[in-house]
């Protein structure tokens, strides 16, 4: 098997990480932040989580994949404070009676950038 790089059309990935990475039918997204293409970052642990998540959603939707395959999420809150505004968020993405939620963590861990209140990872099947 080879790994094969996902990326979003006219977004070029870092030279240390990539955004995406499918290996098999496994899909490995990097921390995304709630900022949109334009820069704009929410100020807000709801609007900030929610972005994150459609970010990552991209990129699964450009290999091929949904939300609803996602296995696990890794997310990383600035503050403990925020949890339950990120929960909120995220459960409507990986909530409801139907939907089975991925497997997940929180920590809290400080960032690189302060203005960013949460980074979410995601591992996800094809």
């Amino acid at each position: 098997m080879e790994k094969e790089l996902v990326t979003l059309p006219g977004r070029e990935p870092s030279l240390c990480y990539s955004p995406a990475m499918r290996y098999g039918d496994t899909l490995y997204v990097s921390g995304q932040v709630g900022e949109d293409t334009s820069g704009h970052v929410p100020t807000d642990i709801e609007g900030q989580t929610e972005l994150a998540i459609q970010n990552a959603k991209k990129l699964i939707e450009a290999a091929g994949s949904s939300l609803d395959k996602v296995l696990m999420c890794q997310c990383f809150l600035q503050k403990e404070a925020d949890f339950g505004g990120m929960n909120a968020a995220y459960a409507k993405f990986f909530g409801g009676k139907h939907n089975i939620a991925p497997a997940r963590f929180t920590v809290i861990a400080p960032p690189l950038d302060r203005k960013y209140l949460v980074e979410i990872a995601m591992i996800v099947g094809l």
